[in-house]
């Protein structure tokens, strides 16, 4: 007989490309898997085993969402991710981000029962002159959204030393695979798969050599888990270690459709960051976790996935 590991657990963001994977995995972990995000999820990818609460995490009544469920763990993963965007409009940034954070951490240090899962971000650390990067490296963010989930990390450590309420925080690399928003500015490869299905013509941001550190959302699912059964409390990389400009991307993902477009260059668009990649080594220690997922199979996948759902 299969045990459940959890009784409840919450996912804010379980509506999204990163929280309705995880839900799926969740469901065979826990008796119940409780989501609160502020869209509902797509008919697609809504899970029946789950209890979807149409909520914006910003609203003070997700505390008594905390209060009734009594959560074993919270894995926080609801935000305004665009960094980008961030830019434009720092405030929604923080109040999404900061203030949004506050409420969930507010709820499992009053009526929780166990730790908080943080999805943070490798680019709190900045532009670092030694890649890749370590945990050791002190953050230097650049972005309001950066800014703000390193704010998020820093409650998460006055939440543990005042309150005792443990936490990980995963500073994740660019997170790519199925299910993710191909509109949105976050994901390159869903961007290029799309655009290239579609017949049209992608753009590359400034001269094609910025690099990411992508990161198969497969292995971030692993991570979270594994996470979430750790004692480890504190900050870690989720990254592959490895650089890909932004040209090799489109190259991999244009050889993967099977289509010889070339793409426009807008050169006026410059990136935040040049480069990232983040080393995970301690992941690797203190989780026992590694990425599986090469970039060439990640992409093989996600491509798959756009032809059947686009």
């Amino acid at each position: 007989m299969h045990v459940m590991k959890y009784g409840t657990v919450i996912v804010t963001g379980g509506s999204g490309f990163i929280g309705s994977h995880l839900v799926d995995r969740l469901v065979e972990q826990a008796k119940r898997v409780v989501v609160i995000d502020k869209v509902r999820p797509p008919r697609k990818i809504k899970n029946k085993k789950a209890v979807y609460k149409k909520i914006d995490i910003r609203d003070s009544d997700v505390v008594a969402i905390f209060k009734k469920e009594k959560p074993d763990v919270v894995f926080h993963l609801a935000a305004h991710i665009f960094d980008r965007e961030s830019v434009e409009n720092p405030v929604q940034n923080a109040q999404d981000n900061i203030l949004g954070s506050l409420n969930i951490f507010e709820g499992m240090r009053g009526h929780g029962n166990g730790k908080i899962i943080f999805t943070s971000t490798g680019v709190t650390y900045g532009a670092q002159s030694q890649l890749p990067i370590s945990e050791s490296m002190v953050p230097s963010p650049t972005t309001p959204y950066a800014v703000s989930k390193l704010t998020g990390e820093r409650y998460l450590h006055f939440y543990k030393e005042v309150h005792g309420v443990p936490f990980t925080a995963l500073r994740l690399g660019n997170v790519y695979g199925p299910r993710q928003d191909s509109s949105a500015e976050s994901g390159a490869i869903g961007i290029f798969t799309a655009k290239l299905l579609q017949g049209e013509t992608p753009f590359i941001n400034n001269d094609g050599k910025t690099t990411r550190d992508y990161i198969y959302v497969d292995d971030v699912i692993e991570a979270l888990l594994a996470a979430a059964d750790s004692d480890y409390v504190g900050v870690l990389n989720i990254g592959t270690g490895i650089e890909t400009t932004t040209q090799e991307l489109f190259e991999l993902v244009r050889a993967e459709v099977g289509v010889q477009s070339f793409p426009d260059t807008n050169e006026e668009v410059q990136d935040m960051l040049k480069r990232v990649a983040l080393k995970n080594a301690k992941a690797k220690e203190v989780l026992g976790w590694a990425p599986a997922v090469p970039l060439s199979e990640g992409v093989a996948n996600t491509v798959a996935w756009y032809r059947e759902n686009l």
